[in-house]
């Protein structure tokens, strides 16, 4: 560690960072800022060890004080919704979710 208190991140580093993003449903940005990282740190790691296209976590769909929902998780974003949204307009939020949820 050098005087500043940077430290190189390994792939192990990276990955436990981008778990921890993924868990706590934060921005990239209040992510980045709470660990006291650059957000092209972590956008670095992310399409480094991305396999290919964004992927969706499916995840079962509950009921709760807001009525039934569902989540579509993404490295970067959740985004929750009730179930009963009409298609095309949860497909317009997926694609603007995509092109603007880079965060920082």
């Amino acid at each position: 560690m050098d005087r500043r208190g940077w430290r190189q991140w390994t792939e192990q580093d990276a990955r436990e960072a981008l778990a921890e993003l993924a868990h706590t449903g934060e921005s990239l940005a209040g992510f980045a800022r709470r660990r006291g990282v650059s957000c092209e740190r972590v956008r670095y790691w992310r399409k480094r060890l991305a396999d290919g296209a964004p992927t969706f976590v499916a995840v079962p769909v509950g009921s709760d004080r807001h009525g039934p929902r569902i989540e579509i998780t993404t490295a970067a974003v959740t985004l929750r919704v009730r179930e009963d949204i009409d298609l095309e307009h949860l497909a317009a939020l997926v694609e603007v979710v995509a092109r603007h949820g880079r965060g920082c």
